[in-house]
């Protein structure tokens, strides 16, 4: 009864199975691969993807956005500040008649609402086109320029900071990968040596003792805790990856093994001189200084008055002030274009005292500027040089740790096949495995130091092709 209920059981889940596939709906082999593994990205994408979604870097443009929209009102303040216009809506009552004999009666100096009274619109525009300034306008607009490009290299330091983190992240991301590979690699070697001597230990083999077989599980046990590492590091390296980019599903870096980069690390003069030319830290410090002499030369063009070109527009429409040919002047009903005051203006304010203490604070914020740039390129200098220095170390820890994997696994795969000749005991894996292991985690971690290093290097020169030493040229 049990086995035909089995049998029943059994019948149905496969109808069901076969129903639901002639029902479902056709997947191409594209649609189950893309379910079955999320999109990888290489670490040229990602980078394109944290320039383009970087919170930093919007707010980071954002500011610059705004120092181009303060270089349009620099460019042209100066041309509309003198500028103003005036409009009014009044009554009136009834005014006709020539100068010396008004048709108005008394009445028209005591109106009431009732009496005819109608609107008075007035409109007025005045203002003036600079002529010569002393160099105002040219100085104020040379500061907002100098701004303008203080804030792109602003940009461009938040650009290398984030490429650093980018970088720094995704070498995470296949170091954890890497060590996780290592230690399932070594403890499946070494649950193959425990197993072997379990069993010889169960026959009774005087080849073997108790305490080989209790070191080796001891090492086991010390090989999983040590496997959450890894883990650790990748899920947090990935989950900065997907802050970044801004991708935060189907996401994933390309499978690949950490490498040493090829090609030579340049002479320090190189990235030196790359620091001078390309880091934003000394470009923005030059925009600084230029910003700076700008307002220092704008401060004292200050001192001097301003000559404008002056005219002036208006437009009076008064219905109950009918035009007579006695008027003298006509308040009421006119319209036109016309120079106002004299053709040439000169407009000053002599605060010669308050302007004197306006160019000393100029100048002392020049001479302040100047000296962090001086600070600037002598801290970049010592920047570079220790981010030299620690590439020249991590290389060369590298190699010394890639050599001592290399000769481990060497001597691992000797004795492993002096163990399956059986010229060897299983127990002689012991000590081979362990030093192995151990050298092909500090090579792991030499390549990610060796990696980052050069990221870092490339961030404190400003020059991205440092980080690839085989672009250097």
């Amino acid at each position: 009864m049990r086995r035909r209920l089995s049998f029943v059981l059994a019948a149905f889940i496969a109808g069901g199975a076969v129903l639901a596939a002639q029902t479902a709906p056709a997947a191409t082999a594209g649609d189950g691969a893309h379910a079955s593994r999320p999109r990888q990205y290489t670490l040229a994408e990602c980078l394109a993807l944290a320039e383009r979604n970087h919170p930093s870097l919007w707010a980071a443009g954002a500011r610059l956005a705004g120092f181009r929209a303060q270089l349009d009102e620099a460019h042209w303040t100066p041309y509309w500040q003198s500028w103003s216009g005036n409009a009014s809506l009044t009554s009136i009552a009834d005014a006709r008649g020539a100068a010396p004999y008004t048709q108005a009666g008394s009445n028209a100096l005591n109106t009431s609402f009732a009496d005819g009274v109608n609107p008075w619109f007035r409109f007025g525009l005045s203002g003036g086109i600079p002529v010569y300034t002393f160099g105002k306008i040219e100085w104020i607009g040379r500061a907002a320029e100098a701004q303008a490009r203080a804030g792109e290299w602003e940009r461009e330091k938040f650009r290398q900071q984030t490429r650093a983190d980018v970088r720094r992240a995704y070498y995470g991301v296949m170091l954890g990968r890497d060590m996780s590979a290592a230690y399932v690699d070594v403890s499946g070697k070494v649950d193959k040596v425990l197993e072997s001597i379990k069993q010889k230990l169960e026959r009774g083999d005087p080849g073997v003792d108790q305490s080989s077989y209790t070191r080796l599980d001891i090492y086991r046990d010390t090989l999983e805790w040590r496997a959450g590492d890894p883990q650790k590091r990748e899920t947090i390296a990935m989950s900065t990856l997907r802050f970044m980019t801004g991708v935060q599903s189907d996401f994933d870096v390309v499978h690949a093994p950490l490498e040493r980069p090829e090609g030579e690390v340049a002479p320090v003069v190189t990235y030196l001189t790359a620091a001078r030319l390309h880091r934003p830290d000394t470009n923005q410090a030059r925009a600084g200084i230029a910003a700076r002499r700008a307002q220092l030369e704008f401060a004292q063009a200050r001192l001097f008055p301003d000559f404008a070109l002056a005219f002036a527009a208006g437009l009076n429409i008064a219905r109950n002030a009918v035009i007579q040919n006695g008027w003298v002047f006509n308040p009421f009903n006119s319209n036109g274009f016309y120079f106002g005051g004299p053709l040439l203006r000169m407009q000053w304010n002599p605060d010669i005292l308050p302007g004197l203490a306006r160019v000393d604070f100029a100048a002392a914020q020049l001479e302040e500027v100047r000296a962090l740039m001086r600070l600037a390129l002598g801290g970049v200098a010592v920047e570079v040089e220790n981010a030299y220095g620690v590439v020249l170390e991590t290389r060369q820890r590298e190699d010394r740790f890639g050599h001592a994997e290399g000769v481990t696994k060497k001597w691992l795969e000797r004795v492993q096949g002096e163990v399956e000749r059986g010229a060897k005991d299983t127990a002689a894996l012991t000590e081979p495995l362990q030093l192995y292991l151990d050298a092909r985690v500090n090579h792991l971690y030499a390549l990610l130091d060796y990696d980052i290093a050069l990221a870092e290097l490339a961030r404190v020169t400003g020059w991205d092709a440092a980080a690839t030493p085989g672009a250097v040229r």
